[in-house]
């Protein structure tokens, strides 16, 4: 074998070798599991896996109030809405406005879990804020489970409650995490 044909197969080993290499490596990687990121980067609790939320209308007098179609921010409340209760609803209203123009995909639901929860200056507050009946409330809760007043929660477009933010979370924290899921989502 000439000299020429030995540096050659060398040079195509070689190129073989800088292609083939990356692969194996990623391989690996993905089934010894060492690719896994130590931490991720929501602020929120996900739920899995995600529960689907009733289709029926929020309040029966206003049919079109619905879980689909739009990003929701919901805001859980026992039978009285305390100051941290409050202090979600503004939370969610904020991060609502703050979309810009985006805040069309976005929607803001407020389930109470009884009349006495339902304060009369909500509406002059909050005026784009849903408020369910207790009723549809209930039945949302028992797909819930278990909450805290005042506790805030993500649902998508397509009905899906997916995360929980404590009532203490902070709006910056929620507010990137929805900005994040609106840029990679076409839905909604």
């Amino acid at each position: 074998m000439s000299n020429t044909q030995q540096q050659g197969r060398r040079m195509l080993l070689f190129i073989s070798l800088l292609f083939v290499t990356p692969i194996i490596a990623a391989m690996y990687m993905y089934f010894s599991g060492t690719a896994v990121p130590v931490s991720s980067v929501e602020h929120g609790e996900f739920i899995t896996p995600p529960r689907m939320l009733p289709e029926t209308a929020l309040n029966t007098s206003v049919p079109e109030q619905h879980f689909r179609d739009v990003w929701s921010l919901i805001v859980s409340a026992d039978s009285h809405c305390d100051t941290a209760c409050l202090a979600s609803l503004e939370k969610i209203r904020q991060i609502r406005l703050s979309l810009g123009p985006k805040m069309t995909r976005m929607q803001t639901v407020f389930l109470p879990a009884s009349e006495t929860a339902i304060r009369a200056e909500l509406t002059t507050e909050h005026p784009k804020l849903i408020i369910a009946t207790p009723e549809q409330s209930g039945r949302i809760h028992s797909t819930i489970g278990s909450y805290e007043n005042g506790e805030i929660f993500l649902a998508d477009p397509l009905g899906n409650l997916m995360m929980r933010y404590p009532q203490d979370a902070e709006m910056g924290d929620i507010r990137e995490d929805i900005t994040h899921l609106l840029k990679l989502s076409n839905i909604g």
